[in-house]
Parts: C-alpha cells; sequence; structure tokens
C-alpha cells in the first residue's frame, strides 16, 4: 500500500502543479508532523477545490477534489460557501483494507472583523455518513478552524486547529490532522 501512497501524492501534486496557474488561492500549512496543501479555482458564484494532507504520526495520507457554491460578493465581513467533496483516504491499518472513499457534504464560513479589517476568523466542517462512506469505512468527518490575518492584499497567514476522524465498520477509530498548525494562504 505504500505504492499506492506515494503514487497518490504525486498524482496530487502534478494536480496542485497544474492548477496553480488559473488558482484563485493556493495554502499550505505544516506542523512538525504533517503538511496540507489546497488550491481553490474561483469561477463566480462556485469554485472548484483539491487538497491533500499526509500525516506522519497516524501514517495517514488523504486527498480530496470538490465543488463548492460560494458567495460572490466578497465586499461584506462574511464569506461563505457550500458543496461537496469526494475523499480519497489511504491509512495504514492492520487487516490490508487500507484504502476507502468517502463524499462528504459540508462547507466553510469566514467572518473578517470590521474594526479590524485584516483579521479574520475561519472554520470548515465536512461529514461524510455511512450512506456515502465506501471500503471498510463506515463514516467520516473533517474541520478546521483557524485565526487569520491579512499580511498583504492577496495573502494570509494564519493559526489552525483542525481534526480528520475516520470511523470503520469494524468500530476502529483513527484521528489524522490532530494539532495546531501554522500556514498561509495566497490568492491570485
Amino acid at each position: 500500500m505504500k505504492q499506492f501512497t506515494c503514487k497518490t501524492l504525486l498524482l496530487t501534486a502534478g494536480l496542485f502543479s497544474s492548477s496553480v496557474i488559473m488558482a484563485s488561492s493556493a495554502g499550505v500549512s505544516l506542523t512538525n508532523e504533517t503538511v496540507k496543501g489546497n488550491v481553490n479555482l474561483s469561477m463566480g458564484s462556485f469554485g472548484v477545490n483539491a487538497g491533500i494532507t499526509r500525516d506522519d504520526d497516524a501514517d495517514t495520507s488523504t486527498a480530496y477534489a470538490g465543488v463548492t457554491v460560494e458567495d460572490s460578493d466578497t465586499s461584506g465581513p462574511l464569506q461563505a460557501g457550500l458543496g461537496a467533496r469526494v475523499y480519497a483516504i489511504d491509512e495504514n491499518r492492520a487487516d490490508d483494507n487500507d484504502f476507502s472513499m468517502a463524499l462528504s457534504l459540508g462547507g466553510w464560513y469566514r467572518y473578517t472583523l470590521p474594526q479590524a479589517n485584516r483579521v479574520s476568523i475561519y472554520g470548515s466542517l465536512y461529514y461524510s455518513p455511512e450512506v456515502l462512506s465506501f471500503g471498510d469505512l463506515d463514516h467520516m468527518y473533517t474541520y478546521e478552524f483557524r485565526g487569520e490575518y491579512m499580511t498583504m492584499r492577496n495573502a494570509r497567514v494564519y493559526v489552525s486547529y483542525g481534526k480528520t476522524v475516520t470511523v470503520y465498520d469494524d468500530g476502529s477509530r483513527n484521528e489524522s490532522d490532530d494539532n495546531l498548525a501554522v500556514g498561509a494562504t495566497v490568492s491570485f
């Protein structure tokens, strides 16, 4: 299964590198054990996005591709997006059923403080119930909260906390990407 993880990472890296040229935003966050990257191609009232996470502590790799209906008015303090993502999850499990997939529904919100227009609060949540989970996966969810600071017109730095939880048919549970991270996003 390690070969599959390497192939998945290379494919996603290729997707990122070919998409960055047209990207509306791209971001990366890091800890000592985890790296996350994502891109979002904004097309007016909707966006197409993709991301990848590698967590060495949990020996887990996840990748997603999704679409989001987005608020096209960015002049106000609140921005939002609702949509769906297809997740591919590769975990080092004892029973050799390492790979699973899920269709998750959810969204994200960003609130920019009017009194401090460079400071914003961001949150996202995506959930996949049993009926939308495939392989040995029973259900999964992922969330992230972050405090952001706009360092320049097209870049934000942030501190975030997030977690991805996968629960399997046999009752086993894996938590990955469970930590504080620092990161940055750049808009094009």
